[in-house]
């Protein structure tokens, strides 16, 4: 998913890099590129979309770009590119993604910013992905139960183990993927 927040500002460009490397800094992003154009930051890891709920450790790309208009004026382009799947996003993910990209805004150009609310975000949307998952695992393991016990009876002989058990894991997935479709209409 991508999210691009733009805004001006006049102040020293010096002044204004090096408040952006420290806002994203602190925020656990780390500088990986910086050209003429601007800054790129990353922060988590692929394997962090898969391993953690919280979206603080998923992996986010954000490119920022200082246009000069004029004399210590700079129209300020920042897009984030967050790993997650757009139809799945959930209500409390999509939240906390708006307020990472609004807190980056409101810390440059007013120097405030509530880490705190930010940080509470991320602990919401790690909390409803916990939910979700410990709501749809029974669900899910009890359809696969169901599906396999009618395949078995079906076919001649006994469904091999390493098929059972994908048919398992990918109907808990599916169970958890249409839960979130489902509780976002």
């Amino acid at each position: 998913m991508q999210k691009l927040i733009g805004f001006n500002i006049k102040r020293n460009k010096k002044l204004l890099v090096a408040d952006i490397i420290k806002f994203f800094e602190v925020r656990g992003y780390e500088l990986t590129d910086v050209n003429a154009l601007g800054l790129v930051f990353r922060r988590g890891t692929v394997l962090g979309n898969f391993i953690y709920l919280n979206p603080i450790k998923w992996n986010t790309k954000v490119n920022i770009e200082i246009i000069k208009k004029e004399r210590m004026d700079y129209d300020i382009y920042a897009t984030y590119h967050f790993s997650t799947i757009d139809p799945f996003l959930l209500k409390e993910e999509n939240e906390y993604f708006n307020a990472e990209t609004n807190a980056f805004s409101k810390a440059i150009q007013e120097f405030d910013v509530d880490v705190d609310q930010v940080e509470q975000l991320a602990l919401q949307s790690s909390n409803s992905n916990y939910q979700y998952m410990l709501i749809s695992l029974p669900i899910g393991i009890l359809i696969s139960i169901t599906l396999l016990f009618l395949i078995n009876t079906t076919i001649e002989g006994s469904l091999p183990i390493w098929i059972a058990s994908i048919i398992c894991v990918a109907t808990t997935l599916l169970t958890y993927l249409s839960w979130i479709k489902f509780k976002k209409q």
